[in-house]
């Protein structure tokens, strides 16, 4: 099997050789961010996030990751200025297809105004996690209730590509294009343009250089309200996302999740306010007992209902600057 590296270098090419150093910390980083964020050294055995999409990093680079989140929760935008949910296409929807309408129906509400090739696009979760020691002795392990901590996360991509940063538990890093770190990011002039559901399908047909799942790309990007639109549309035309008939609670709130089957027993979930239909986090819960083995060969019990994964989507907005969150 090809190691990480060696992957990278084949997709996109030959790049100058960086130093040792340079290139210890970028295969620690790509690990630990296409992980799920556990310690670098704590490699899991099996991916466990598939939602986590690694924005596809050069030889030389620091991978980011990142999340689905949400510009305006409930009924007031940044601007503090409210929206009216009268209208909705299905008051009661009854499908994960009418959902993902209703979906886009709010997602056109948003207020926006096209940025600037030098303005960042800013993405903030608070993701659910097991306590520290506990999760560096069971990295794949589902949240255990009663005993976890809150990671917010904080990403800024400039809308040109030619910086990034991330902050998490109030570490900042900024990199720079050309500075001996390069990352696969996709192009913001290109996106704004799939702003209808057959684009939206054309395009990810279409060779991209490499791969990010439709769903997981709403929580990497901040894209136009009818891009986003677009993309609830596609995901509404497949067949195999589900609604989930159980009722979430997350962060307090109720939910509407959709998913798509993995393993025959994971369910992968956008959720959804179930009365403005605006996207308020994902998560990855078992759907079924599942029993599997570990690197060592011992028995692994996943039950029915453990939740996996949880991240809750605070904000998705443009902003001027690395540091602005407003």
């Amino acid at each position: 099997m090809k190691d990480d590296m060696t992957t990278l270098r084949e997709a996109f090419g030959p790049d100058p050789v960086p130093p040792p150093d340079a290139h210890d910390r970028a295969r620690a980083a790509l690990l630990h961010r296409m992980e799920g964020g556990a310690p670098a050294h704590h490699v899991r055995h099996r991916r466990r996030w598939p939602l986590r999409v690694a924005l596809t990093a050069a030889a030389a680079a620091a991978a980011v990751i990142g999340v689905v989140a949400v510009e305006n929760i409930g009924t007031v935008d940044d601007s503090g200025k409210g929206y009216s949910t009268v209208g909705l296409p299905f008051p009661k929807p009854a499908s994960a297809a009418e959902v993902l309408t209703n979906a886009a129906w709010a997602a056109k509400k948003r207020p926006w105004t096209d940025p600037r090739p030098d303005q960042f696009m800013y993405n903030e979760d608070r993701e659910l996690r097991n306590e520290l020691a506990y999760e560096r002795e069971h990295p794949n392990g589902y949240i255990i209730p009663g005993h976890t901590r809150t990671i917010t996360r904080q990403e800024w991509k400039r809308i040109d590509a030619q910086v990034m940063a991330t902050n998490e538990s109030g570490k900042l890093e900024v990199y720079h294009q050309g500075q001996g770190i390069q990352w696969g990011q996709l192009n913001y002039d290109e996106l704004r343009k799939l702003n209808t559901p057959a684009k939206v399908l054309a395009w990810d047909k279409a060779d991209k250089n490499f791969g990010v799942r439709l769903d997981a790309l709403l929580g990497q990007y901040v894209l136009p309200p009818a891009v986003e639109a677009a993309f609830y549309g596609a995901l509404a035309q497949g067949d195999d996302v589900r609604l989930n008939p159980d009722a979430v609670n997350i962060d307090g709130r109720p939910a509407i999740g959709l998913g798509k089957v993995l393993e025959g027993y994971l369910s992968q979930e956008l959720l959804f306010d179930p009365q403005t239909y605006r996207i308020i986090g994902e998560r990855l819960v078992a759907i079924a007992d599942h029993h599997d083995t570990d690197e060592h060969g011992n028995d692994v019990f996943t039950p029915k209902g453990a939740v996996l994964r949880q991240a809750v989507y605070t904000k998705a907005i443009i902003v001027d600057k690395v540091g602005d969150t407003q």
